[in-house]
């Protein structure tokens, strides 16, 4: 009898032990997908690894598709990674694109930094004594009110998913902006002392794009962005005192006398809309942006005064990112109601203030 109460009180220390084991197995699974999967699932096949595995490529997938500078537009060290403009917005790579991750480039500690012109942010400590800033992102995985331990994160692992959030990025298609800084800078987000663009070719061989230097002589704009009449149908004001005021898109509309008003029905005298030339009202450089709310995008920069006009509703394009165009330049042409805007030091204005 007590053989059997024995082989009994064995089978159940066996079966308690086999149910431990399997509590542990759980609780570390979920552990991992608290860090790795649920939190930041991520295929690392996909992602890009420097020859000796030490970094990753900061978006997954294939940077052949991806387009960047070796200054920002404001002439910072930082870089926007976009599509290449060769890739169409109805084009399934397109699309693809808008859905990549975006990763650490190395093992560190993680936080948001959420802000007005970054949107989503993330500030990245690496273990490499560098500190590393994403702008711009849709979501992140990394919570803004996370607890520390949650934020450490490995090379290559997901922190978040490509987007377009940020005051005046909301309005253009996605870009990654990407900087990296020293441990002693002393605004490394908006400040950074590394150039990315360099720093990316040093980690994995990839080229930036050609863009110009600033040779060019300072400027600030004057006159109109077309050579015919034209009438305003909004005006700067209208935009910022309206109820609905939005004032990151305070701005003119104009409507080019011989275009086409399709959303007002208006027309010119003749009843038939014709191709009407823009011309840029800065000498500066160019860079052309796609964008669901305002269509075709021109922006020309004077760096050397900061001064930027940026044009919208384009039909066709007479130039392209990088080229450097004088006061009365012809960008392109448009059938319809052109969205003017001027910022000057980072700061919208008043683009009538130059007509």
């Amino acid at each position: 009898m007590s053989r059997y109460r024995n082989q009994s009180i064995l089978v159940r220390g066996i079966a308690f032990l086999g149910g431990l084991v399997f509590v542990l197995v759980v609780s570390v699974a979920a552990a991992w997908f608290q860090v790795r999967g649920a939190t930041f699932t991520h295929d690392s096949s996909t992602v890009r690894y420097s020859a000796n595995g030490t970094h990753a490529f900061p978006v997954s997938g294939d940077p052949g598709i991806l387009s960047w500078t070796r200054l920002h537009w404001d002439g910072s060290n930082a870089v926007d990674i976009f599509a290449h403009h060769e890739l169409s917005m109805d084009s399934p790579d397109f699309h693809a694109f808008k859905q990549r991750h975006i990763v650490a480039v190395t093992g560190g500690t993680a936080r948001r930094v959420d802000n007005e012109r970054g949107g989503t942010a993330i500030l990245l400590h690496g273990d490499d004594g560098h500190v590393y800033y994403y702008a711009h992102l849709q979501s992140s995985f990394i919570q803004p009110d996370s607890a520390p331990e949650a934020r450490r994160v490995e090379v290559g692992q997901s922190l978040g998913v490509m987007g377009n959030t940020g005051r005046w990025t909301q309005y253009i298609e996605p870009p990654l902006h990407f900087s990296v800084a020293s441990a002693t800078a002393r605004l490394p987000g908006f400040a950074p002392d590394i150039n990315a663009a360099d720093w990316i070719m040093h980690h994995f061989g990839l080229e930036h794009d050609a863009w110009p230097e600033p040779h060019y002589q300072p400027d600030r704009p004057s006159g109109p962005p077309t050579t015919g009449a034209f009438e305003i149908t909004r005006s700067f004001a209208e935009y910022t005192r309206s109820e609905a005021a939005n004032p990151d898109i305070a701005s003119v509309d104009l409507l080019p006398l011989g275009a086409h008003d399709s959303s007002a029905g208006v027309t010119t005298p003749s009843d038939q809309a014709t191709t009407v030339p823009l011309v840029s009202p800065l000498l500066g450089e160019v860079r052309v942006h796609r964008t669901s709310s305002f269509g075709l995008r021109v922006q020309v920069t004077n760096r050397h005064t900061d001064e930027t006009v940026v044009l919208s509703g384009l039909s066709s394009l007479n130039v392209q990112t990088g080229d450097i165009v004088e006061r009365g330049t012809q960008l392109g042409t448009a059938q319809g109601p052109v969205n003017l805007m001027h910022f000057h030091n980072g700061q919208l204005s008043d683009p009538e203030a130059f007509f």
